[in-house]
């Protein structure tokens, strides 16, 4: 169970909001507090300096404590991701600071390049910047992070932190996510209904979404067959990415013969690997299909099948959830959907 003064603080939080709707500005005393409370001043003060490092509150010397007029409240939004220029963060990035400022909000993007210091260095500016809200999409989020403690002392200060596209990650963390478990089942019947019949498949073992997608696929294949299925690191889909196949050559060599499908856990990956069965006489899709969860133009060619989201209804529920919950509001479940894109 919580602190005594960590639950009067989650009460009076609530209370800030329908105070500023009432105009009412000022706190009752410190007495007034205990008495409604029945706990000590002592306990009341632990509560309030909550409230007061969170930038809820300020407290004026001989005269009480007070609501933070609006115009002197950070209005700013982190968003910590691997890479900004990541082809598909741009659009989202965009959408998402056209949404927020609709809403008089404003969007500060963050790249980590797979850093956990660098993670860790842009969680801290937002914690004594008082950000409004904090949406990180992690890497790796199966791996414990040390950054964590961070996360945790952004939430006491009543920062909201949001995961995107996790499943994962600290207590206490909004997430917003497609069901990827669900898609990969999905899209490994989709396959199944256009005839393929021997599936392949590649996930990332160290992120939820890929292991969630692996979860769904083993759920569709009638018959599960682990030499089928090649589980790489984030660091091997670097490497991937960078151009370094020797994982996916073999891959072909050694898996694919027989196969005529192969789900990846994404457009970078099914691109690389389209190139390679190409080159290596295989004919994509007619003799193979290559799959994907991606709505990027990687995977917008008419060799790839895959699965996608709308960026625009994504970037509109985060903002509203971003402001709802820097307001004091209060957070709704919200499951991205995904269809089959082509």
């Amino acid at each position: 169970m919580a602190e005594k003064y960590i639950v009067i603080a989650d009460k009076l939080e609530i209370e800030l909001k329908k105070m500023r709707s009432e105009g009412r500005m000022k706190l009752p005393s410190e007495n007034s507090l205990s008495e409604q409370f029945s706990c000590s001043r002592q306990t009341v003060r632990a509560a309030l300096d909550i409230l007061k490092k969170a930038g809820l509150i300020e407290k004026r010397n001989g005269s009480g404590s007070y609501i933070v007029e609006e115009s002197k409240k950070n209005k700013t939004v982190y968003f910590i991701t691997e890479d900004c220029d990541r082809y598909l963060s741009p659009a989202l990035i965009s959408g998402l600071r056209s949404e927020l400022t609709s809403s008089k909000y404003v969007l500060k993007a963050f790249s980590t390049m797979g850093s956990g210091k660098e993670e860790a260095a842009a969680i801290s500016r937002a914690i004594s910047e008082k950000a409004a809200a904090i949406i990180i999409e992690p890497v790796r989020d199966l791996i414990p992070n040390a950054n964590d403690r961070l996360i945790e002392d952004a939430l006491a200060l009543r920062i909201p932190v949001i995961y995107l596209n996790s499943s994962a990650g600290p207590y206490g963390v909004v997430r917003i996510t497609p069901d990827y478990r669900e898609a990969g089942k999905i899209l490994t019947d989709k396959l199944r209904e256009n005839g393929r019949q021997k599936i392949a498949c590649i996930f990332c073992s160290d992120s939820s979404a890929g292991m969630d997608e692996y979860k769904g696929y083993i759920g569709a294949v009638p018959a599960f067959d682990e030499s089928l299925c090649l589980l790489i690191t984030h660091r091997d889909e670097k490497e991937i990415i960078s151009g370094k196949d020797r994982s996916l050559t073999a891959f072909i060599e050694n898996t694919l013969n027989g196969c005529d499908a192969v789900i990846c856990q994404n457009g970078m990956i099914a691109h690389r690997l389209v190139n390679l069965l190409n080159k290596s006489g295989r004919a994509v899709p007619s003799g193979i299909a290559v799959a994907c969860f991606d709505n990027g133009y990687y995977s917008s060619n008419d060799s790839i099948l895959s699965m996608g989201y709308d960026t625009g209804l994504l970037c509109k529920k985060l903002a509203k959830t971003c402001t709802a919950l820097a307001e004091g509001g209060n957070y709704k479940m919200f499951v991205v959907p995904m269809a089959v894109l082509g």
